[in-house]
């Protein structure tokens, strides 16, 4: 059945697939919405007029891979421009901060108190030479602007760091992590999702290839998949290198994921986080504010996640922007 929104909902996606199920759950519940391509997009701030009943933000670090690199420095200030007029925003600007910042989200885990693999955040290699003497290795050197475990690179000594050096891609901020590789027990490392400051359900991710890619739900890998390549379409099954599970996370997992992403005003995305091999210690290493859902969910979960997401955006369109 049709509901009648007082405009349509805005789904702000720069990626041609990402966002195709969650359209398809919109057409079949007949509701108006529009695909914001904002790779190539201009908004007037004198503008307004509040042209949607909801935004949801959809934007990803990754875009820089794929050629849109203006989207991770436009997006602030588009969504700042729709949440002024009053236009409610799913994970808004403050949580697009988080997602594209992974110096953002240390600090997040420091300030909480929860555990994640020690870290120097640098915006030269002089420095992260100098961090070297205080960091264990193996270490590995991940841009601050991430996604899909793009240019991550792991180094077994400093030495072979300081001959690496002169060549990394620090990423489009010029930004990088020099982080203690921990390695987790079984290969494996779990996903926590949340959708509207809720648990929504867990995956556990086995990596059974050497890449550092571990999203659940696209099929681009490190190095980049060969032109025509689809990023988005999920296969039936699990991911190239990745084993998909459903996971049960401890209760006190779960209690840490929601003070995270409530703290970094996340409505729906996930937390990753591993158990150490070595001191069976729980690390928290990254926060999505993008979430496309596992591969096959319905085989993997037991239910589809995207008819909830829908719910959860009409719940929030048909209230006042304020209200939230």
């Amino acid at each position: 059945m049709s509901l009648d929104l007082s405009a349509p909902i805005g789904i702000l996606d720069e990626h041609p697939d990402w966002s195709a199920r969650l359209c398809a759950e919109l057409q079949l519940r007949r509701l108006p919405f529009e695909k914001i391509d904002h790779s190539n997009h201009a908004f007037d701030p004198g503008d307004r007029t509040r042209r949607y009943s909801v935004i949801v933000n959809r934007t990803s670090p990754s875009s820089h891979r794929r050629g849109h690199g203006s989207v991770l420095f436009f997006a602030e200030p588009l969504l700042a421009h729709w949440q002024a007029l009053g236009v409610p925003v799913i994970n808004p600007v403050a949580a697009w901060r988080f997602e594209k910042s992974k110096a953002l989200q240390l600090s997040l885990f420091e300030r909480l108190g929860v555990g994640y693999p020690r870290t120097i955040v640098v915006n030269h290699r002089d420095q992260l030479l100098k961090a070297s003497e205080s960091v264990r290795f193996p270490a590995v050197v991940k841009p601050n602007v991430g996604g899909s475990g793009a240019l991550i690179e792991r180094f077994e000594s400093p030495a072979e760091l300081e001959a690496r050096a002169p060549a990394l891609d620090f990423g489009p901020d010029g930004v990088a992590l020099l982080q203690e590789y921990i390695e987790p027990a079984d290969g494996a490392i779990v996903r926590v999702e949340v959708l509207d400051g809720r648990y929504l359900y867990a995956i556990r991710i086995v990596r059974t290839s050497a890449n550092f890619n571990l999203c659940p739900a696209d099929i681009c890998q490190t190095p980049a998949p060969p032109p025509g390549a689809d990023l988005g379409a999920c296969p039936a099954d699990a991911p190239p290198g990745l084993s998909v599970t459903r996971h049960e996370a401890p209760r006190e997992i779960v209690a840490h994921v929601l003070t995270l992403v409530r703290a970094a005003s996340i409505d729906v995305g996930g937390v990753e986080y591993l158990v150490s091999r070595a001191d069976g210690r729980v690390y928290f290493y990254d926060i999505n504010a993008t979430s496309n859902f596992v591969a096959n969910a319905p085989a993997v979960l037991g239910f589809d996640p995207t008819p909830r997401f829908a719910d959860y955006i009409v719940s929030v369109a048909t209230k006042k922007g304020d209200d939230r």
